[in-house]
């Protein structure tokens, strides 16, 4: 079963992502798509994650009416995605159905079970569509065991059922069909989680050292000015672009060598709660021009700092009011020691991410008129 299926009057509904505790009923269904049309007769499959069921309509265009306005969407705000096909099904015989819940509606019992229409008055529908008083009163599908025969072969479902045999193996064939038409969803969802990953473990395997640049996977809390800080004390950074709406930038240092060396130092490291993910980017697709309000250019002071290993030991010197300094720090970062000096105030982070968290927002940092001077030690 695909999309491919001619219209039908019956179709099949895959549930995807509803929460368990969701009570998924045949009435809830009904009041879903009567507007579309008169349901004739719905039954519920329930297996694992993936709930199913089949709607069946008297006519055929109003199962592709419905499937055109629901097709996609999902029953409750916590999830619930329709996936929507035709079925091969002629028609539903709800006579024994085991392990469902069939239900078959009828427009001549609309002033019955008024208790039953006073809870519906209250039911909201997804997308917030009101719902009305049911005008058909479902009924009940009584259930009989299965004997466990076994019938080779699928045939049509009729409006009758002979014999047991012939509705156990009805039953086979609606199982068959499901089962057939979960295992291509999963398959195509599966082709293209595989389409991505190819995808990504091209793009490492074909990149060449150049002087560019990509980091993936930042916080929204970064700015420009702290990625450029960051950077450019591992590899004299020139400047960058922020693509604010992807959460990724593309950084252009002096030389492929700073480049390299900057990625070799942040590649994978945790900054401000995000692993950063870094490779090179060819020069054809690093372009530094902002295309849309979601990019940014930033061109920093383009200070050459000496290149050294990563560490959290923090040294802060270049003004006067030193103790003022950790107070500020401790804003930003988690510290372990402090040590005083005349001269300078040396800060120990519990961590080399924190260093980092620190780095980005203090260097070259301006506070009442004088430039801080932060060092790794």
């Amino acid at each position: 079963m695909n999309s491919r299926d001619p219209p039908s009057k019956i179709l099949l509904l895959i549930i995807t992502y509803l929460p368990q505790s969701f009570p998924l009923t045949n009435d809830f269904l009904f009041e879903t798509f009567k507007q579309y049309g008169e349901v004739k007769k719905i039954l519920i499959f329930e297996r694992g994650k993936t709930n199913k069921a089949f709607v069946e309509y008297h006519e055929v265009k109003q199962a592709i009416l419905a499937r055109r306005n629901m097709i996609g969407k999902s029953l409750t705000p916590q999830g619930g995605r329709l996936l929507i096909h035709y079925s091969r099904l002629k028609q539903l015989d709800l006579e024994v159905v085991d392990h469902t819940r069939g239900s078959e509606y009828h427009s001549d019992d609309e002033e019955t079970l008024p208790e039953q229409k006073s809870a519906l008055k209250s039911m909201t529908l997804p997308n917030s569509i009101p719902v009305s008083p049911p005008l058909i009163k479902p009924q009940s599908i009584e259930q009989k065991p299965n004997n466990g025969n076994q019938f080779n072969g699928i045939q049509n479902i009729t409006e009758e059922s002979p014999t047991k045999a012939i509705m156990e193996t009805q039953l086979r064939q609606l199982e068959r069909i499901l089962d057939d038409d979960y295992e291509q969803e999963v398959a195509k969802i599966q082709l293209t989680q595989l389409d991505s990953n190819e995808m990504a473990i091209q793009e490492l395997l074909n990149q060449q050292p150049s002087k560019f640049l990509k980091v993936s996977n930042l916080d929204e809390r970064v700015t420009p000015r702290m990625l450029y800080n960051l950077f450019n004390r591992f590899g004299h950074l020139e400047a960058l672009l922020l693509k604010k709406n992807i959460r990724q930038s593309i950084l252009q240092f002096v030389n492929k060598e700073n480049a390299i060396i900057a990625k070799e130092l942040l590649n994978n490291v945790i900054f401000f709660g995000n692993e950063l993910r870094i490779i090179f980017q060819n020069a054809y697709n690093a372009l530094l021009q902002p295309n849309n309000a979601y990019e940014e250019y930033y061109q920093g002071s383009q200070t050459k700092f000496k290149i050294v290993p990563l560490s959290r030991v923090l040294q802060f010197s270049g003004i006067s009011q030193l103790l003022e300094i950790q107070d500020m720090v401790k804003l930003v970062g988690k510290i372990q020691e402090i040590k005083l000096d005349t001269q300078y105030i040396q800060i120990t982070m519990v961590d080399i991410y924190e260093a980092l968290k620190v780095i980005s927002v203090f260097s070259e940092y301006d506070y009442k008129g004088n430039k801080i001077s932060l060092t790794l030690k």
